[in-house]
């Protein structure tokens, strides 16, 4: 148990309840060893400016240095590219758990299951439903929910915190991200 209550206390988790992402290095670390992640994103990432330009650059700079392609659902599209972000693929929400749920599917690069799923920009509930759906068909995934909200059917999320300690936390993601590239392009000159 985490000793985290789900932002709505009918979302019980279960036995098993997602680990708290207790700080950004822990992010960076299952990015790294993510052999084929994937980026859900929500239309929660759209409508608040300061969380949308916050998920938005993060989205940018996990595809662009991890090369993590992003599914957005279908009415956000073009709202995001206006943005400068293009997703790899569009489509509802349902339709994208259950690909995800397929043994056959594999994947938008056909190169099979994807082991890491990010997941944002969900309403609560939407996202609790689709993390519930994915923690109970595709259990070798590993799921992160990136909402400022505790996600017990996530393998690992943020606890409940305020917007602000969320966006520090972000930044510090950012910080992580930017030494990390800064540190690869160092050691191939």
């Amino acid at each position: 148990m985490t000793g985290q209550d789900p932002w709505i206390r009918a979302e019980m988790g279960g036995t098993k309840q997602a680990s708290i992402i207790s700080k950004p290095e822990v992010l960076s670390a299952l990015m790294k060893k993510a052999n084929h992640p994937i980026f859900l994103i929500g239309s929660e990432s759209i409508t608040d400016n300061k969380q949308s330009d916050l998920l938005i650059t993060l989205i940018k700079n996990l595809k662009e240095k991890w090369n993590v392609p992003v599914i957005s659902t279908a009415h956000i599209t073009g709202t995001l590219i206006s943005r400068g972000l293009v997703p790899n693929a569009s489509m509802g929400s349902m339709e994208i758990i259950d690909r995800l749920c397929d043994n056959k599917w594999q994947g938008l690069d056909g190169k099979g299951q994807y082991d890491l799923v990010i997941l944002a920009g969900f309403s609560y509930t939407l996202g609790s439903l689709l993390l519930s759906g994915l923690k109970q068909c595709s259990w070798n995934t590993k799921k992160i929910s990136l909402d400022p909200k505790y996600h017990p059917h996530a393998t690992w999320s943020y606890g409940n915190m305020k917007f602000e300690n969320w966006q520090k936390e972000i930044e510090r993601f950012f910080d992580i991200i930017k030494t990390d590239k800064k540190n690869m392009e160092e050691s191939h000159v």
